[in-house]
């Protein structure tokens, strides 16, 4: 379990934070969740991320399979912090899109508990996308060891020539859906 916070604090203050659950222990996700939400709430928050299993490949193919790692992460991260207000599932994946270019993006999906009258009235479901990375198909990448189409833990990064790395993907797209308050964080009575 990592447990990473957006403002330092003494373990007293930690009481008082807004916790949000992460389906990783990746530092690059992570990152990405601290800096996406770092705008949320007036409140600070905690990030605790922990390990748990997709039960996808490690390199899903598809939208569907992906959104599944996704979702399977949250769950699992909601079950392992039953006080967090949020929990997040990031996984990438790589699918054909529309025009039939190869590509990988990743999907996030949020799950926080809507509260009513100081009683738990249900959990809500929030799917975003982020923007799509057009996948080299001239060798320039070698392939990772489970069928990931790199071995490079931030392929992104390269792809770009260093203008936008992988956490910056992920970033932006928690960012685009806290802006167009898809998300209400609640205190849990």
């Amino acid at each position: 379990i990592i447990s990473s916070s957006i403002m330092s604090s003494s373990s007293e203050e930690l009481t008082s934070r807004l916790v949000v659950a992460l389906g990783s222990a990746s530092t690059i996700k992570i990152g990405a969740v601290e800096e996406g939400l770092s705008t949320i709430s007036q409140q600070p928050i905690i990030v605790k991320g922990i390990d748990v299993a997709s039960g996808v490949p490690p390199q899903p193919k598809g939208r569907d399979e992906t959104q599944r790692g996704a979702y399977n992460r949250a769950e699992g991260a909601l079950t392992a912090f039953p006080e967090a207000i949020l929990a997040i599932g990031i996984e990438n994946g790589m699918y054909e899109n529309v025009n039939g270019v190869l590509v990988d993006a990743a999907c996030i999906v949020f799950l926080y508990r809507h509260h009513d009258n100081n009683k738990e009235k249900r959990i809500v479901t929030v799917v975003a996308w982020s923007d799509e990375l057009v996948i080299p198909v001239d060798g320039t990448m070698a392939p990772g060891p489970n069928g990931e189409w790199s071995y490079l833990k931030d392929p992104h990064i390269v792809v770009t020539n260093g203008v936008r790395n992988r956490k910056a993907f992920l970033a932006d797209t928690i960012r685009a859906v806290i802006e167009r308050r898809e998300i209400m964080i609640e205190e849990a009575p």
